[in-house]
């Protein structure tokens, strides 16, 4: 009797944690570049085209002040990313090594840069752009 008591009580005890229902399973969230829609604003980058592949296209930035160094970002390139000159669509690899670009881009969840429109600057555009700014 004392055995059935115990084993009685054991399984009071044990079988509430085998209930599926008092806990919530958890999927597993990792921060992927197909992690939903973009988020956070669009940041405009200027600059002329260093690499460009399927996945990726590395950009030299125009510097801000002309002494100062020119940095190098890396951009994703994904099916939502546009590419355009002037008005017309354009393929990616319609655009050569050293053209000048306008590009905006936004952060994934993982943190990395997302380039959603890359626009090709007509030749004589980026000339007139860093003017007009060193003469503001």
């Amino acid at each position: 009797m004392r055995h059935i008591a115990i084993l009685t009580l054991l399984v009071g005890l044990l079988l509430p944690a085998r209930v599926p229902a008092q806990y919530v399973r958890r999927l597993p969230s990792s921060a992927t570049a197909n992690a939903g829609p973009y988020s956070g604003p669009a940041v405009t980058f200027n600059g002329t085209v260093k690499t460009l592949t399927k996945k990726e296209l590395t950009l030299d930035l125009d510097p801000a002040d002309p002494g100062a160094e020119r940095q190098t970002l890396t951009f994703r390139l994904s099916k939502k990313t546009r590419f355009v000159k002037g008005d017309q669509p354009i393929k990616p690899s319609d655009i050569e090594l050293g053209t000048h670009l306008s590009l905006d881009a936004t952060r994934d969840g993982d943190l990395k840069l997302s380039a959603l429109n890359v626009m090709v600057a007509p030749p004589g555009q980026a000339a007139d752009k860093s003017a007009g700014k060193a003469d503001k």
